[in-house]
């Protein structure tokens, strides 16, 4: 009899716990929010992700944001040299978690795709597609309402398209943000 008391108060426990959250929670639709930011890579990141990057956070939920991104590099050699473009979509999808006042800790991962084209003075031109994928994790700082920096790490593997040095393999770097939220 005590065993079946028990069962009972423990299941009771559990489905009040896992209720809790629910009945704070508000409707992800309230929690929605935009935001407009700029991913400043370290030189040595050229060659997996030449562009400088604009990102489009989105909040979908208090834990849970898509991250679009827009990016354009551009080398003009002149001369003898050849002239490049990249032009570089890519999107993210991070968990966040709270680990203070005004701070999130991020984790997720990001896809991006690189439109690579070369064009030699002698006419000729060549294009491709390189593609990455990086596993991340970071934190971000609130400096007010609107405004956070932050921190990401990335793991990720890459693979290039000739015009861009026929390579694929591993890499990391970390990257420095700045959101303003909307």
């Amino acid at each position: 009899m005590t065993t079946t008391r028990t069962k009972i108060l423990v299941a009771a426990a559990l489905a009040a716990a896992l209720s809790l959250p629910a009945l704070a929670a508000e409707p992800a639709q309230a929690k929605t929010r935009f935001g407009l930011g700029v991913a400043i890579y370290p030189i040595d990141a050229a060659a997996t992700m030449p562009t400088l990057e604009v990102y489009v956070p989105i909040a979908l939920s208090d834990g849970l944001r898509l991250e679009p991104s827009l990016g354009i590099f551009t080398r003009n050699r002149g001369g003898n040299g050849v002239d490049t473009t990249d032009f570089t979509v890519g999107v993210g999808l991070m968990g966040v978690s709270h680990i203070g006042p005004a701070t999130n800790m991020l984790y997720g991962g990001r896809l991006k795709l690189n439109f690579a084209s070369a064009a030699t003075p002698g006419g000729g031109s060549d294009s491709g597609t390189d593609v990455s994928l990086a596993g991340a994790f970071g934190a971000e700082q609130y400096l007010g309402e609107r405004l956070a920096v932050g921190l990401e790490a990335q793991l990720g593997y890459y693979s290039q398209s000739s015009v861009s040095g026929d390579a694929s393999g591993l890499f990391t770097t970390g990257v420095v943000f700045v959101r303003v939220w909307f």
